[in-house]
């Protein structure tokens, strides 16, 4: 089977002289209702205002067409799409990675890289993880001793999790302002 580009291109509107059906429902750019005219009348009208005729319900018996600048119409979907995007964009997650016998220096250096990430608003994942005949007891030690550098954040699990033979917590900031419009709303109560 051949690769086809245009199946997976969202499929566009028809425009101008695009559009089959004889009559249509025809409304402005500024939402007023012309009502039922033919196509080409709907199309010479919308050349004189040197705009395209453009179909936004073609499922409607019959078609409702829109006069209306199309490729004004093409810059605000994809602002939109672009804008959605962003919005709906998630942080991303960092992860560092432990062992039971970590040097202090290192430690240091990942616990400060840590606080970083967590200051800009990303959650970051500490894992302690054991090789050969490391054992349980050290290597949570080592973790309670670590997790000690993180008192002031808040952690998405209750309780470190225990997944084969590593450790895992994850981290996020503590929300300041939740905190405040608690205590704005608990003031406002009191007036």
């Amino acid at each position: 089977m051949a690769y086809n580009k245009n199946s997976q291109k969202e499929k566009e509107p028809y425009r101008n002289e695009r559009i089959w059906a004889k009559e249509i429902m025809v409304i402005t750019d500024d939402g007023e209702n012309l009502g039922l005219m033919k196509t080409e009348d709907a199309l010479q009208r919308a050349k004189e205002d040197g705009l395209d005729l453009v179909e936004v319900g073609a499922n409607a018996n019959p078609p409702v067409c829109k006069i209306m600048d199309y490729s004004k119409y093409v810059y605000r979907q994809k602002k939109n799409q672009r804008k959605s995007k962003k919005s709906g964009k998630q942080k991303e997650m960092k992860e560092f990675k432990f062992s039971p016998v970590i040097d202090i220096g290192d430690v240091n250096t990942r616990v400060r890289r840590a606080t970083e990430y967590l200051e800009k608003g990303h959650p970051v994942r500490i894992t302690m993880y054991r090789k050969g005949r490391q054992s349980k007891e050290q290597a949570e030690e080592v973790f309670a001793e670590i997790l000690t550098n993180f008192d002031e954040y808040s952690s998405i699990e209750p309780e470190p999790k225990k997944e084969g033979r590593n450790i895992y917590i994850t981290l996020i900031k503590k929300n300041v302002q939740t905190e405040d419009k608690q205590n704005s709303k608990e003031e406002s109560k009191s007036f």
